[in-house]
């Protein structure tokens, strides 16, 4: 009797764990880091379970429970950053939006030791949903194991939290039922410019959880459009944008930390390199530029190719 009732234990165990996930890796310019290295270690970070309290300090960075031993990693302003997803599976599996966002520590203050509270958080990255006016609805987060966006060039100098969240929707029909997968990692940037991120949230603050992209039932009757929860992206110098769309395309990678990438091992890297320089005509890098629906524009600025991710969007990489 007590082995079957360990069994039943272990069992509910496996299932509340079942495609759950967590961002422990920062990606830099393409080269992974060790698990936990610039990303401070959540507290789900073994039982991988999410945050579903967005009135909680812990919908910030959901570590609360941890040391704080993340070190900080210098990157230059302009550089391609991101997160890898480790889980059961390793991969966005769960229905849903990610948004990504910024915070910069006080002058004085060392971002390790900071907690980020304040309204002090900017969007810089988005992933949405895709509508067809009532049809079908479709996640481009879906399966992605990481994630990568371009820091503004024009974003200032200094240390600063990047929070990325996974906002899991498949059981969102009810108050709490929206499932946040949370990271916070911290960078120092370098040869930023003077632009003057905005809008700018608290969390919490930034959800009430009752707006319509976090309280929403995906399957019946299916939506005809979708709001992305969080305020417009910040691209760089004073503008905004409601309508980035983004996504990284899909790729294969380990749950592990191991990467065949040359890792960074140095608390203060080095990394100077900026994107290519873009000429001509077209959408910009990392923006959309096609799939089914997209009524924008269908090239990239060069050098930049249109790139197929799936059959509802297209990306300039």
């Amino acid at each position: 009797m007590k082995s079957f009732s360990l069994l039943i234990a272990f069992a509910a165990f496996a299932a509340k764990a079942s495609a759950h996930y967590v961002w422990p890796n920062l990606l830099v310019n393409g080269a992974n880091t060790t698990a936990w290295q610039y990303v401070r270690q959540t507290n789900n970070w073994q039982d991988l379970n999410p945050q579903t309290d967005v009135t909680t300090s812990d919908i910030r960075c959901y570590d609360s429970a941890q040391s704080g031993t993340a070190s900080t990693v210098t990157v230059a302003a302009g550089s391609t950053v991101g997160f890898t997803v480790s889980g059961n599976p390793s991969n966005l599996y769960h229905a849903g939006v990610l948004n990504v966002y910024m915070a910069k520590a006080p002058s004085g203050t060392d971002v390790a030791s900071w907690d980020g509270s304040g309204t002090v958080w900017f969007k810089v990255y988005q992933i949405s949903a895709v509508t067809d006016g009532g049809s079908t609805i479709t996640f481009p987060t879906t399966g992605l194991s990481e994630i990568n966006f371009t820091i503004p060039p024009s974003l200032p100098s200094g240390q600063y939290l990047i929070r990325t969240e996974h906002i899991a929707i498949h059981s969102a029909s009810y108050y709490g039922g929206a499932q946040f997968y949370i990271a916070c990692a911290q960078v120092d940037v370098t040869g930023g410019g003077s632009g003057t991120p905005g809008p700018l949230v608290a969390f919490p603050g930034a959800y009430t959880g009752n707006e319509p992209g976090i309280l929403i039932n995906i399957y019946y009757p299916i939506p005809t459009t979708y709001v992305q929860p969080g305020p417009a992206v910040w691209t760089g110098s004073g503008s905004s944008t409601g309508s980035t769309t983004a996504v990284s395309p899909p790729v294969t990678t380990t749950a592990k930390s191991s990467s065949t990438s040359a890792p960074i091992t140095t608390v203060k890297s080095t990394t100077t390199t900026a994107p290519p320089t873009s000429t001509g005509t077209g959408a910009a890098q990392y923006a959309q530029c096609g799939g089914s629906g997209f009524s924008g524009p269908t090239t990239c600025l060069s050098p930049f190719k249109c790139t197929v991710v799936n059959s509802f969007y297209s990306q300039c990489l």
